[in-house]
């Protein structure tokens, strides 16, 4: 992926800073990729961006003085914000690096940050302060890691630009047990012990009066004028038009979409103005799947270009080193397997477009949360909402005089950081805590595996759509009630084409349509037993593939890649019980129990150890090289 990497240790010269800084190029370099490798370095401090050219950022760093700026993503507002302080650049329009580090100097980091929209993470030095600024977007989708360590500060884009320069890369405990337990990892915490995440919203600044960190923006809903319903799909439908007229521009790539027959990538497909068709429309999934048909409606009606990704039979065994590799034992190998299609993909777009993180339309409830009349409510059924599937598989997993020593720890953790959401309504809590603490390391993370060759524009993401979708109260957004509105009314054109969750098209009356899914869920309930007695599995149309077979018919994972990690010490005994894991395999593997999440999970965070422990950085294993 593009990499941002450098280095702050106050008073070293200018050659030991350069030398800590390729060692950390050493760990991020893949022979064979295409980068433009841009450096700085002075007294103190180095850094460098290797950079696929995508975005267009231009050369870099941007220099002013004594200060220089890396840019590592894009600035999806910069027109605006060019025209809005126009007075700043009397030598006309600056490239994207150039505008930030003039606004940065001219407003301070705090107030620029605020003006920036965009899915970044930036990097600035004040050389006659020696001060150096690092900035994360507000959602975090670009990651940004960290580690201090023998009077020093390294950070980078990926873990394996800080882990170059830590003495030792062992797992933490704790955040271990959190991957496996939550499934994610809650505020800094990585599994890597002495690395840590800076935190969406975050500046850190690190000067002679040492690091410290401050949080320029959070979810808070509520506040502005409460406007009637119209009003408000009216206006997010022309808010979303603008953002996805944002994301179209490019002077030299091609731009398409990712397209399946959901909510969120048709609202972005539909807003995509006639002079930009056609682009093409990918869809992941099997030929008869709801995804694949409806999402070949949805193009046909918008003049979309659109094509079914090959659907690999066996997929996963020969690309979990390859997507582990790229991202860091952070999220499930098997949930990021878009890297088998690179070849395809590349050769229709660039860019891509996607729905991703389009939850700030509306709360996704489930029954407990319905329930919840509070915060403490709303805190024990987002926990168990959680964790009650993998509670079972954890147990197996690790010895039990761990789990009581550090499941107190882990949930403490939990608690930490719910309380340090603002808000009071149930949904806006599940809401605000999913993309607080989940969605940057699920879905920001899992796009690290396309990054190096592919680059990610998410209208919804908008700073000015979300800001608006902000405003709106939790009763509103009760299963996206006016994002459906939006789409019915705003894009009347895909409205009668079925949506993939429930087979049937948009229909704008809430309570029609939350009365139709109550009782389509009371049925599913009430028919449970019988379906199960009969052998009988619940198909809502929704998987592009049944990931409980996909492991089973590649028994290479266990035999190739668990019980080797097993047999290497990996899995410390100490922590681990190697028993209770292969016996959660044979289970898998025999058909009596489906324990795919465990097994995705157990390969992601071994296979990942072992690479920050053994790899030879000077030369790349081949199981790691592009197909």
């Amino acid at each position: 992926m593009p990499n941002l990497a450098g280095i702050w240790k106050p008073g070293a010269a200018p050659d030991l800073v350069a030398s800590l800084l390729s060692e950390q190029l050493k760990w991020i370099r893949m022979p064979g990729e295409a980068f433009t490798e841009y450096r700085y370095v002075g007294a103190g401090f180095a850094s460098a961006h290797l950079d696929n050219g995508i975005f267009e950022n231009g050369p870099q760093p941007a220099r002013a003085g004594g200060s220089a700026l890396f840019l590592d993503g894009e600035i999806s507002n910069q027109e605006e914000l060019y025209t809005k302080h126009k007075s700043l650049f009397p030598r006309g329009k600056p490239s994207p690096p150039d505008l930030c580090l003039t606004l940065l100097e001219a407003l301070g980091p705090s107030a620029a940050a605020l003006e920036f929209a965009g899915l970044f993470c930036i990097a600035y030095w004040n050389g006659e302060n020696s001060r150096l600024t690092l900035i994360t977007d507000r959602y975090g989708y670009r990651p940004l890691f960290l580690a201090r360590e023998n009077g020093c500060l390294a950070f980078g884009t990926e873990l394996k630009a800080v882990a170059a320069l830590m003495d030792a890369r062992n797992p933490d405990p704790l955040g271990t047990l959190e991957f496996f337990l939550y499934g994610s990892h809650f505020r800094e915490l990585t599994w890597l012990d002495g690395c840590v995440r800076l935190e969406p919203a975050t500046i850190l600044t690190a000067d002679a009066d040492g690091v410290r960190q401050e949080q320029y923006w959070t979810y808070r809903y509520g506040g502005g004028v409460k406007l009637d319903q119209e009003t408000c799909f009216t206006r997010f439908s022309v808010l979303l038009d603008r953002a996805v007229e944002r994301s179209m521009r490019s002077q030299s790539h091609r731009i398409g979409l990712f397209l399946s027959g959901g909510y969120d990538s048709r609202s972005v497909a539909a807003a995509i103005r006639p002079e930009h068709l056609p682009i093409p429309a990918l869809t992941f999934g099997h030929p008869d799947s709801r995804d694949m048909r409806f999402a070949s409606l949805l193009s046909a009606r918008l003049g979309l270009a659109h094509e079914a990704v090959p659907d690999a039979k066996e997929y996963l065994y020969r690309n979990c080193h390859r997507i582990i590799w790229r991202t860091e034992g952070m999220s499930l190998f098997s949930h990021t397997t878009s890297i088998q299609n690179h070849a395809f993909i590349k050769a229709r777009m660039d860019i891509i477009l996607t729905g991703f993180l389009g939850e700030f339309s509306g709360s996704h409830t489930w029954p407990a949360l319905l329930l919840a009349r509070g915060r403490e409510s709303a805190r024990a059924a987002i926990h168990a909402r959680m964790t009650q599937s993998r509670l079972l598989p954890v147990s197996r997993i690790f010895r039990k005089s761990v789990l009581e020593s550090a499941v107190p720890a882990v949930r403490e953790r939990f608690d930490k950081a719910y309380d340090s959401l603002p808000n009071e309504h149930p949904m806006d809590l599940a809401d605000s805590f999913n993309l607080r603490f989940l969605q940057p390391r699920l879905t920001g993370q899992s796009s690290s595996v396309d990054r190096h060759i592919l680059e990610m524009r998410a209208p919804h993401m908008d700073r000015d759509l979300v800001d608006f979708l902000l405003t709106i109260p939790a009763p509103a957004r009760i299963e996206q009630r006016i994002y459906k509105k939006a789409i019915a009314y705003g894009f009347p054109s895909v409205r009668d084409v079925p949506c993939t969750n429930s087979g049937k098209p948009i229909d704008p009356s809430f309570g029609r349509e939350y009365a139709k899914m109550a009782g389509a869920y009371l049925g599913r309930k009430a028919m449970g037993p019988i379906a199960r007695a009969l052998g009988i599995k619940p198909d809502l149309g929704r998987a592009p593939r049944d990931l409980a077979s996909a492991f089973r018919a590649e028994p290479d994972l266990r035999d190739k890649v668990l019980v080797p990690l097993l047999r290497e010490g990996v899995f410390q005994d100490s922590v681990f019980d190697p028993a209770g894991i292969e016996a959660l395999a044979d289970e898998h593997y025999a058909g009596k129990a489906n324990h795919e999440d465990a097994l995705g999970r157990l390969i992601s965070w071994g296979l990942a150890v072992r690479f920050f422990r053994n790899r030879d950085l000077r030369e790349a294993p081949a199981e790691l090289q592009e197909v």
